[in-house]
């Protein structure tokens, strides 16, 4: 019996494989995901290590719990917008003062 032709192979959806850590522009700052992982919850659900850099302010890595990629977007932009604002109010060295920036 010969092995199916590329036409003749059953169709599969599409495979969509993100390699981590990789780094993505949210509102002008760059946001790097270190790395996510499927919890262990009755519902499904994941949470993402994750950095943000703001011109030369870097946060330390927190997490965020998502369900899917539209809520860590909405996420992420709500963090980035946190950041502008703390900066604003605070300046970059009363944040690093603080800890929350390097």
């Amino acid at each position: 019996m010969e092995a199916p032709t590329a036409s003749e192979a059953p169709k599969r959806p599409g495979l969509t494989l993100y390699l981590l850590p990789m780094e993505v522009d949210v509102e002008g700052a760059a946001v790097t995901i270190l790395e996510s992982a499927k919890l262990n919850l009755p519902w499904t659900e994941y949470q993402a290590a994750v950095q943000v850099r703001l011109g030369d302010v870097t946060t330390n890595v927190f997490h965020v719990s998502y369900r899917d990629g539209k809520e860590l977007a909405r996420k992420l932009a709500a963090e980035v917008s946190k950041l502008k604002y703390a900066l604003f109010l605070y300046g970059k060295e009363e944040l690093r003062r603080r800890g929350i920036v390097r």
